[in-house]
């Protein structure tokens, strides 16, 4: 499955955090504040997001590309500590 993180940190604090667990987890940074992977195993992703929600400030911006998950397109995003959701099918 197909992982892209695109993340706008406030704080150094949550940024060192975050890049340390994305790295943990496979993702490669691609460019400043972009993570991708294309080999990342669905089964992690409930453990990923956890992982970051708890190293997140309240203000930071993250939103996390999913391809294919159940042969849809799927975003991802936190807001106020809670993981929202957006499905694209064709």
């Amino acid at each position: 499955m197909f992982v892209g993180i695109a993340v706008d940190f406030v704080t150094d604090d949550s940024k060192i955090k975050v890049d340390q667990i994305l790295k943990e987890y496979g993702l490669k940074k691609i460019q400043i504040n972009l993570y991708e992977s294309f080999e990342f195993p669905s089964k992690k992703l409930g453990n990923l997001k956890k992982d970051i929600t708890e190293c997140l400030d309240m203000d930071d911006k993250l939103r996390l590309y999913q391809f294919p998950l159940d042969d849809t397109f799927k975003i991802s995003y936190i807001e106020n500590r809670k993981w929202k959701r957006l499905s694209i099918t064709q």
